[in-house]
């Protein structure tokens, strides 16, 4: 391998999904990724928003999407609840995907699109988008492998490329290389930019378990997204597969420790309401911190960042993610523009005038959703469990706050 015309870096739903645009608009593409071939994801993003799921509509990748995730009859609502299995405060109504389209009457029906939003969380999607770039002709996937000493010139660059398994090196030129590699941005380091903002909005112990007991035990029907609020631990539970596999995210207080200090397994039976004798099995800690961070400068000559690696913020209704495909598909078509003929280079200062500031309105709206819930979680009525007319009123005035 010595050249090529895009050389992306990482191969997560951001740079599947500019690869996949860029190869349909007639662009050879390269995408190299340290991990294996369509070797999962952690358990992430659990949102496609309707303007991502238009853009797979175009791509002939849809359908696919919107019949994998959640069994089609798993409703996709928000519930909010004292605990998991405790009483229900209140319920925002989303369609399951079988109803998707016929449902009318909710506050989630009648979107103005023919492809509204999904539910479904990354460990199902990475997948099929992984599978559709691989079979696309003018898309090459080299997995396993690293991308080293980044040199960024006028008119190209010039990346190390190791292979994880060998340990080998070569070397390899590109007119393009756009990093879609994360927070921790090879792509971004080499073209000078910084992360600047909030570096710490909250701090979320997150679990990824396996508890095939759980979804029978609640009280109410099932939910897609469940809060917990309490006095004790606020937290959310997440359906991943809408059978045994769940995501609890436990919010946590000011002036606790670091994650490893404060008991996982109290609070995440605090948060499910459950006892000491109920079992399951941690797949994966997820733990993060919400952040809100975007980085100085979005390009460098001819190497540029998306999703990610451009900008961080507090997991939000999918927006990171989402937001940074939004990022691909803006950069794809000028790109494309000017590499198939009919744009000049100029074209290409689009994209950091157009996406830096679009980046930083949707990051300030996530985090003022994020300090909005945060102080809401630090109000909790101590009587919101009470079986008497005090905790019955406790709980109609926070389920009527809850969103």
């Amino acid at each position: 391998m010595t050249g090529t015309n895009v050389l992306i870096v990482g191969a997560g739903p951001v740079g599947l999904t500019l690869a996949i645009d860029l190869a349909w608009r007639g662009i050879d593409v390269t995408v190299v990724e340290t991990r294996a071939p369509a070797a999962p994801p952690d358990p992430k993003c659990n949102h496609v928003a309707a303007r991502t799921m238009e853009i797979f509509r175009r791509l002939g990748l849809a359908a696919k999407v919107r019949d994998a995730g959640l069994p089609e009859d798993y409703p996709h609502d928000i519930s909010y609840r004292t605990t998991f299995t405790g009483e229900e405060l209140t319920r925002i109504k989303i369609p399951c995907r079988r109803d998707r389209f016929t449902m009318k009457d909710g506050p989630d029906c009648n979107w103005p699109t023919p492809e509204p939003p999904h539910r479904i969380n990354q460990i199902f999607l990475e997948p099929i988008l992984f599978e559709h770039a691989a079979s696309q002709p003018r898309i090459r996937i080299v997995s396993r492998t690293s991308v080293e000493d980044v040199v960024v010139e006028d008119r190209t660059a010039t990346v190390s490329l190791r292979d994880l398994e060998t340990g080998a090196v070569r070397r390899i030129d590109c007119r393009y290389l756009i990093g879609c590699d994360g927070a921790r941005s090879v792509v971004r380091k080499a073209i000078g930019a910084e992360l600047v903002g909030d570096a710490v909005v909250q701090r979320v112990q997150s679990t990824y378990i396996r508890a095939p007991k759980l979804i029978d035990l609640q009280r109410h029907e099932r939910a897609w997204g469940t809060g917990a609020i309490n006095p004790r631990r606020s937290g959310m539970v997440y359906a991943i597969d809408g059978r045994e596999r769940w995501l609890v995210h436990n919010y946590m207080k000011p002036g606790e420790g670091d994650f490893d200090s404060v008991d996982r397994d109290a609070c995440l039976r605090t948060i499910l309401g459950v006892g000491a004798d109920f079992n399951y099995d941690i797949i994966s800690k997820e733990d993060w911190y919400g952040r809100r961070l975007i980085a100085s400068k979005f390009r460098d000559r001819c190497a540029f960042v998306a999703g990610d690696a451009a900008h961080i913020w507090v997991p939000y209704a999918g927006y990171g993610m989402n937001a940074g495909i939004a990022d691909a598909m803006n950069l794809s078509w000028l790109l494309a523009a000017h590499l198939n003929g009919w744009a000049p280079a100029s074209i290409l200062d689009a994209y950091a005038a157009e996406r830096w500031p679009i980046t930083s309105q949707v990051s300030r709206f996530a985090m003022s959703h994020a300090e909005a819930e945060i102080k809401r979680r630090g109000a909790v009525p101590e009587e919101i469990e009470d079986a008497g007319p005090s905790g019955e009123r406790a709980r109609r005035e926070v389920g009527r706050l809850a969103y």
